[in-house]
């Protein structure tokens, strides 16, 4: 019986002191408002390029091609994210496609991040994109995709101020 629970005991301080991946467990029922409200910048963009930053993480590049807050249209920014499984919350960009994605500051400022947790409601097999869409647009007050109010509180610079990850 001792035996067991040394072994109880070890398997849950190796999980709790583990740097293995957890699984990705995001909000289940995403809305404009509290999208717009806990994201530094939410836009939808044509992913122009992305390159490793470290071993589980990439920074990709995107031109903006519609602002729902904190992005000037046709600015470009780049954008820290995980690049493992979904199951790590990763996410992958396809260079050339269109996404539409919110981001956060990320630990390492002056970078923006974002994961498959805001991402994942904009994926065609969830549908959940287009409504989400019309929504921020309402709220934005325009249908007008060329018409944005950049926000200041960014903290970001010029784009070559924006270095990969060592």
């Amino acid at each position: 019986m001792r035996s067991v629970l040394v072994c109880i005991l070890a398997l849950l301080a190796s999980s709790i002191f583990s740097d293995a991946p957890k699984a990705c467990s995001c909000p289940r029922h995403p809305t404009a408002e509290r999208m717009l409200n806990g994201s530094a910048a939410v836009f939808t963009g044509v992913a122009q390029s992305s390159v490793k930053a470290a071993r589980t993480r990439s920074i990709t590049t995107f031109r903006v091609i519609e602002s729902f807050k904190g992005l000037a249209v046709s600015s470009t920014v780049r954008v820290l994210h995980p690049s493992g499984s979904s199951a790590s919350c990763g996410v992958k960009f396809s260079v050339g496609k269109t996404y539409t994605l919110a981001v956060h500051h990320a630990d390492t400022k002056p970078h923006l991040s974002t994961s498959l947790c805001s991402t994942w409601m904009f994926t065609p097999r969830v549908g959940l994109g287009p409504g989400l869409i019309r929504r921020m647009r309402e709220i934005r007050g325009t249908n007008n995709s060329t018409t944005s109010k950049p926000s200041t509180d960014l903290g970001l610079e010029k784009l070559e101020d924006l270095k990969p990850l060592k």
